[in-house]
């Protein structure tokens, strides 16, 4: 069967599409570009992380359920919202996240009643196993770990993927020696809550233990962090920043500036700690990349919350911030609070909060002309004459070269820089 296989959302998503393309490429499946291609099935992991997220989930299901193939639901929305999902007509299947593992056991088995389509949902909470892995990204991503035992009240992923479980470190080496054998250069460590990895395991490990495991076995291998909680990063990843084991970028999750706000979010930490920690990474290691979030309009969010919140951004050394207007998720605690923000105010302070972010990033940019950049090749550019790539404090490159291999690890000159990237020069 020709399948297309669609994806929304965070990085965990994307390793769970790759495991799923493995497993059906196992089966004799063969997996096409849903825009280049004609298909039979398509498969369409889907995130509600957001009202934004949802919407582009219903818009590309009922894009693709246009076209009359079969259409499969799993994901994040598929889990918490089937009762949503079922009044789409065409949709043959819709299944739960801990269904995703033994999806294709239900490809022959699809209803031909576009009106009634099976649900098979279950609770999120299947142990970790080692799976098959296929992606065309010149990146691997590996999920070490999935669920969430924090209870941030604006938060629906708990509910979504259940609590916390950890791939076994045997398993996790297996895979990372897999991914080595089939010539990637680079492996991003994600999950929904990777730094809660192996505390419920018997012997317990930790993030910290499985990383420095990884990087004395596979040196080689460029290693990446996914997003990490403030109060949960540890000096020992300095250390391996530092000796260029792991990646020279970290995404930490501030979410507000106001130390009320942090508190009715639930978030465990205080300003005041999340300041010092970003500036003593950005001390210890003066070129790394620090990526956040922030959420703009949170219930109670007052003027004064609000200029906190902007006045930290503007302070902290960040290279990005990724912002996101306050959405109400249901069955969370934020979505009942009193104090919610208008549509319009949450977009004003939405709009500041990218600017802040776009400022940020220019000026991290131009602190990398004239550099040399460790970057694995992309696949090509648009641009004639030009390679993407992704540097290892995470900046996009465009590499002016005649002939490179998606997927090599190269080391470049940057330039200059335009709205693609910093452009470079192969060494």
């Amino acid at each position: 069967m020709k399948i297309a296989i669609a994806t929304l959302g965070c990085k965990v998503n994307q390793s769970e599409s790759a495991s799923i393309e493995g497993i059906l490429r196992g089966q004799g499946h063969e997996i096409v570009l849903m825009a280049n291609d004609h298909f039979d099935a398509c498969i369409i992991n889907t995130c509600t992380v957001t009202a934004k997220s949802d919407y582009q989930s219903r818009q590309l299901i009922r894009r693709v359920v246009r076209s009359g193939v079969k259409v499969i639901v799993t994901g994040c929305y598929a889990q918490l919202h089937h009762d949503e999902l079922s009044k789409i007509n065409g949709i043959n299947l819709i299944l739960g996240n801990s269904q995703k593992d033994n999806l294709h056991e239900y490809l022959g088995k699809l209803s031909q009643d576009y009106y009634t389509p099976s649900h098979v949902i279950g609770t999120p909470d299947t142990p970790l196993t080692l799976k098959p892995y296929f992606s065309n990204r010149a990146r691997a991503f590996l999920k070490i770990q999935d669920g969430c035992n924090f209870s941030c009240t604006y938060c629906a992923v708990p509910m979504a993927r259940g609590k916390n479980r950890s791939l076994r470190p045997v398993d996790v080496l297996s895979a990372v020696e897999k991914l080595c054998a089939d010539g990637y250069k680079e492996i991003v460590l994600t999950g929904v809550h990777i730094g809660c990895y192996g505390i419920e395991l018997t012997p317990k490990s930790s993030l910290v233990e499985i990383v420095d495991n990884i990087v004395k076995k596979y040196s080689s291998m460029r290693l990446r962090l996914s997003s990490i909680e403030p109060q949960e990063f540890k000096n020992e990843f300095l250390s391996l920043i530092k000796s260029k084991s792991v990646c020279p970028h970290l995404h930490i999750p501030l979410q507000s500036g106001s130390d009320k706000i942090l508190e009715v979010m639930n978030r465990g930490y205080s300003i005041s700690f999340f300041k010092e920690l970003i500036n003593m990474i950005d001390a210890a290691c003066p070129d790394i990349s620090i990526g956040t979030d922030v959420i703009a309009g949170f219930p109670g969010e007052n003027n004064k919350d609000f200029e906190d919140t902007k006045n930290l951004l503007q302070e902290l050394p960040l290279s990005y911030i990724h912002v996101f207007p306050y959405s109400k998720r249901k069955n969370t605690l934020a979505a009942k609070m009193p104090g919610q923000i208008c549509n319009e105010t949450k977009r004003k302070r939405l709009e500041i909060f990218l600017e802040i972010s776009k400022i940020k990033k220019i000026n991290y940019i131009t602190r990398h002309l004239n550099k040399i950049l460790d970057v694995i090749v992309e696949p090509k550019s648009q641009i004639n004459g030009y390679y993407k790539g992704t540097s290892d404090n995470y900046l996009k490159v465009l590499i002016e070269a005649n002939s490179l291999n998606p997927g090599q690890r190269i080391r470049v000159r940057t330039i200059s820089f335009n709205n693609e990237g910093l452009i470079s020069k192969p060494l």
